[in-house]
């Protein structure tokens, strides 16, 4: 790695681009400034990518996958496990597989205590306790930044609400946000709408499963728009069944909140629909997402919505992603059988992670 480098960085305050030069050595690293003329570059830098919605147990259950597959070899400096640990599991987790990881992790703990290990996360109801979730939250402020509760008819048979109800306690309790994953009805949203708060986030948002997230016309449905307003984020999390392109391209039509950037990369969805972040991230630039709003949802979105403080400063870099953005054709399949056929892919260069210069795998 030279020792300065041209680049086309993104300032995450400015929400826009510069022309500059990534500078400094292993544990010394910023970036300079050169001018705010036309790019002099096609290699972009921004603050290191954070996928908000990710299953890194690896090894466990359904979901689990490896970290560093998903994470920083291909342009991810940071995963949010969603779920997969729950407070029984999260010794084994810390103890066996945490240790492993080289990637920056956050969990948000599964209000199931065994975490999400298959479809059915509440079969033993009466384990569910937001006292001792929440007491768990605040037992590791560095480790936990929420709780997790999945919410579709594909996870929800006799529980009702119980589950949401006892997720917003406890996340409450513990003084972290609350992640909901809704799926297909019932529950229905407008049920669910009144236990979150400023700050949640609910995933799953463009899913092709549920009909009462957005109106047949894409606008928010009442008690989306609701959340909204509230200050609740919207994340991907795309998966195996949870992106539509009818449902994202209907909802792009109308003015949007910048939403996170989730992948929802697990054992199955890690093998074909989404593979890693730059697939994600292809398939929404190739729908007409902007370059800036995307970056957005990879950087001061999701460092918004965990409480970091610092993470997107590049005066002193602690972790970026470079990348490039290059011809490539290539028809992406979305959860529901549809597909899109587009011409530009975002291709990871390499990291900074934790101040140290990695180069990542050269993956479409």
């Amino acid at each position: 790695m030279n020792e300065k480098t041209l680049v086309r960085y993104y300032d995450a305050e400015k929400n826009r681009f510069f022309n500059g030069e990534l500078c400094g050595r292993d544990g010394d690293w910023h970036v300079e400034y050169r001018n705010d003329g036309p790019p002099e570059t096609d290699l972009f830098l921004s603050p290191g990518w954070i996928d908000m919605h990710a299953h890194i147990f690896d090894g466990f259950g359904l979901f689990g996958t490896e970290a560093d597959a998903v994470g920083w070899k291909t342009g991810t400096c940071l995963l949010v496990d969603a779920g997969t640990v729950g407070e029984y599991t999260l010794h084994g987790f810390t103890k066996y597989v945490a240790p492993t990881i080289e990637t920056n992790i956050r969990l948000f703990l599964c209000i199931s205590p065994i975490g999400v290990i298959f479809h059915h996360d509440y079969n033993a109801m009466q384990y569910l306790n937001a006292d001792r979730c929440g007491a768990c939250v605040a037992e590791h402020p560095g480790l936990i930044s929420g709780v997790k509760v999945r919410m579709g008819s594909e996870t929800i048979r006799h529980e009702g609400l119980e589950p949401l109800r006892l997720a917003s306690l406890a996340a409450r309790k513990g003084g972290v946000p609350m992640m909901v994953h809704v799926g297909g009805n019932p529950p229905y949203l407008k049920d669910m709408e009144p236990y979150f708060e400023k700050g949640d986030i609910i995933t799953h948002v463009f899913n092709g499963r549920g009909g009462d997230v957005w109106n047949p016309d894409g606008t928010p449905s009442e008690a989306l728009q609701k959340l909204i307003d509230r200050g609740v984020w919207l994340d991907v999390g795309h998966g195996s069944s949870s992106f539509d392109f009818d449902v994202f391209e209907r909802a792009a039509r109308h003015p949007l909140p910048r939403f996170l950037m989730g992948t929802d990369l697990h054992q199955s969805s890690v093998k074909k629909l989404v593979r890693n972040m730059a697939v994600l991230l292809s398939k929404l630039y190739g729908c007409g997402v902007s370059l800036e709003d995307i970056l957005y949802g990879v950087t001061t979105g999701p460092a918004t919505a965990l409480g970091l403080t610092g993470w997107c400063r590049l005066s002193t870099v602690q972790n970026a992603t470079l990348f490039r953005i290059v011809n490539h054709t290539e028809t992406y399949e979305d959860c529901q059988g549809n597909s899109r056929t587009f011409h530009k892919a975002f291709s990871t260069e390499a990291v900074i992670l934790n101040g140290e210069y990695r180069k990542t795998a050269a993956i479409l």
